[in-house]
């Protein structure tokens, strides 16, 4: 299977104005990096951008699982710095070759792995740690975000897998939270920094088994894995969630938090919020950009479809009871025009690349988001993450 590009890092490092995708037809070149790189090749997918820095192979004899974990083993203090620096490391060409492989290598990148996942987005637990990225159906799209910024203490690293490589499209575009930060308008990030931000989540109850709703994703008794309200009630008050139960058995979350974070180890600053995922007119918006990219007959319908189907949850459910709804701290509605502020900023230093099997992507949480695209054919991407 032919490489992607492969350049070796520079001094300096540059940000696209717009992402370019990086397809796997795409020819590795010949230049090698030296020792203290034990071997590898460390280089990026586009010289023009530093997201990821992808580290590669020489030979047969490093492509192994095990040659790979010995190589992490004594190259932390390299892949710190990476971390620091880059924010995402991808590991190219190895033999990874399941899920279980996946998680023997990153249990060596940091033992810490979790398996308890407050977020929204429908997984399946596959391994002890690794779960399916998304259930969602393959035309919807996933708006970047930084995993789980709306608890008070998200995951620090996050990592993700292919099992199995789209089709067509399906990337995970990646994009460097701390520069997001610098473009969002002054305004519009001094509102954050001030006022915070407030989130809203509805949740389905047991009795409610319909997949059927666009929007919707789990219930809360698959998302706190019990059906006892009381304890639903307990791990709520311990991640600072306020409760609203409704209806037979809904349930309504809310908590604000910090919109712009501070790195627990590096101090950096960066955007980190769930702004452009919860607003209202995130996922329609988010589309036609993606459609201008892909240009295909489902995204034009699909598109159309969030259109109309936006309109009508405006017109039919009150703000507070969407399926997700955040506003600034105080309770003031956050723009449309401010949410394409925000959109814009992550276009600008958005990096997409095409997925290749057996590939192994380190994420530092704190700096740099995810999304899914769009796509169509088989794919399997698996995802963990840790404290």
């Amino acid at each position: 299977m032919a490489a992607n590009t492969f350049s070796k890092p520079k001094t300096k490092n540059k940000t696209r104005p717009k992402p370019k995708t990086q397809t796997s037809s795409d020819k590795k070149t010949k230049s090698k990096t030296a020792p203290p790189f034990g071997g590898l090749s460390k280089g990026f997918i586009d010289p023009k951008n530093p997201l990821p820095v992808v580290y590669q192979p020489n030979s047969e004899n490093e492509k192994n699982k095990a040659a790979l974990i010995r190589w992490i083993k004594t190259n932390k203090r390299v892949l710190n710095e990476d971390i620091k620096e880059y924010g995402a490391i991808l590991f190219r060409g190895f033999d990874v070759f399941t899920p279980q492989d996946f998680e023997d290598v990153i249990l060596n990148v940091d033992p810490n792995l979790k398996n308890n996942y407050l977020g929204t987005s429908p997984r399946n637990q596959v391994t002890k740690y690794t779960f399916t990225a998304t259930e969602l159906p393959p035309a919807y799209p996933i708006m970047q975000h930084a995993e789980m910024s709306f608890l008070d203490s998200p995951p620090r690293k996050l990592f993700f897998y292919c099992g199995k490589a789209p089709g067509k499209f399906g990337e995970t575009p990646i994009t460097d939270l701390r520069k997001v930060l610098n473009d969002v308008p002054a305004s519009i990030r001094e509102k954050f920094e001030k006022e915070k931000i407030r989130y809203s989540r509805v949740y389905d109850g047991p009795s409610n088994r319909s997949r059927f709703q666009f929007w919707k994703t789990k219930r809360w008794d698959e998302m706190f894995q019990t059906k006892d309200r009381n304890e639903v009630e307990k791990i709520s008050k311990k991640q600072n969630f306020k409760t609203e139960w409704f209806g037979e058995d809904n349930l309504r979350l809310i908590n604000t938090t910090l919109a712009i974070r501070k790195h627990p180890e590096f101090k950096s600053l960066a955007w980190h919020n769930h702004s452009q995922v919860f607003h209202i007119d995130a996922a329609r918006k988010e589309y036609w950009r993606i459609f201008a990219r892909q240009k295909t007959i489902r995204g034009f319908l699909v598109g159309i479809a969030l259109e109309i189907l936006t309109s009508i949850k405006k017109i039919t459910t009150q703000k507070e009871y969407l399926d997700t709804h955040c506003t600034y701290g105080d309770g003031q509605e956050i723009s449309t025009r401010e949410l394409t502020r925000i959109q814009d900023a992550f276009w600008n230093h958005m990096s997409l690349f095409s997925w290749q099997n057996g590939d192994v992507l380190v994420i530092d949480n704190y700096s740099v988001s995810h999304g899914r695209h769009p796509f169509t054919g088989p794919r399997k991407i698996f995802v963990a993450w840790a404290d």
